[in-house]
């Protein structure tokens, strides 16, 4: 079997993470421990909310605690367990209720994002559209698979670790509709390049049928054996758009891999017959 599963892909994939506060994002962060005021409910009144980071990683026991001081009394609320977390505040569709966020690594580069809106009296987590590493065909969530990447122009997007042709960190955008987050994008997971990406890019043994794409016009072709290739995006399901080492785009048809029961096969072979290796994480 030629899938390559190592933990160095692990620390690979985790590093995004670690610089989103530093950037736009700043703006809605709450730091460990400092209370901030805020009308969370919309009723006029401020309220203080503090954010806490609790446990301890080397325990395995580190988790996020949300802490709300209302007419004098303190309500709290804390997350299953969740390495590093963060979190952050902000009135996300503009009706009046904050959105509270939290969001850390559930462990292995597997992140999570929870939404709470307080009430005046109780916490009430907020459902997502399943975008989940698996199958993401299913009901709502009580979270949102990745952390959070960016909170701009009414929309919140979410970052996590997916596996097609390999386990990569993309993206999808959610809008909150009637209190629930729901995908405000074209159905693609988007897998920015970056330094690292090379290292994990994908050579083929044999060509690819693919559609290559530039400015706009489509021409059909082929991916020759040998040319390393990074994917861009992807639905997971059936499609995926690359990009060559010489600075080509394109697409081409994938398939849930039926015999084995998971992966992927591009064109009738197995994704394990097909590359050299296959950058997978466990």
């Amino acid at each position: 079997m030629k899938t390559l599963c190592i933990c160095l892909l692990i620390a690979l994939l985790a590093l995004p993470a670690a610089a989103e506060t530093a950037g736009p994002l700043a703006r809605y962060a709450l730091s460990d421990g400092a209370a901030v005021e805020m009308d969370l409910d919309g009723d006029g009144d401020l309220e203080t909310l503090t954010f806490r980071v609790a446990g301890s990683d080397m325990d395995g026991d580190e988790h996020a605690g949300i802490v709300v001081e209302d007419g004098g009394e303190a309500t709290g609320w804390n997350s299953e367990a969740l390495f590093y977390p963060s979190a952050y505040a902000t009135d996300l569709d503009g009706d009046g209720t904050v959105e509270i966020f939290v969001c850390g690594d559930w462990a292995s580069a597997d992140y999570a994002t929870y939404c709470l809106h307080w009430d005046g009296s109780t916490f009430t987590p907020l459902p997502f559209a399943n975008a989940s590493r698996g199958d993401d065909s299913g009901d709502y969530l009580y979270y949102g698979y990745g952390y959070v990447q960016a909170i701009e122009d009414g929309l919140l997007t979410l970052c996590g670790s997916q596996d097609v042709l390999g386990t990569y960190f993309g993206t999808r955008v959610f809008a909150l509709q009637n209190d629930v987050f729901e995908f405000a994008d074209d159905g693609l997971w988007r897998f920015p390049i970056d330094e690292y990406s090379w290292q994990r890019a994908l050579v083929p043994t044999r060509d690819i049928a693919a559609t290559f794409v530039e400015n706009g016009v489509e021409t059909e072709g082929v991916i020759p054996a040998g040319t390393a290739f990074v994917i861009t995006a992807s639905d997971k399901t059936s499609v995926v758009w690359f990009q060559t080492e010489d600075g080509r785009e394109g697409f081409f048809p994938i398939a849930p891999d039926e015999s084995r029961g998971w992966g992927s096969t591009v064109g009738g072979v197995s994704e394990d017959e097909l590359f050299a290796m296959v950058p997978y994480a466990d």
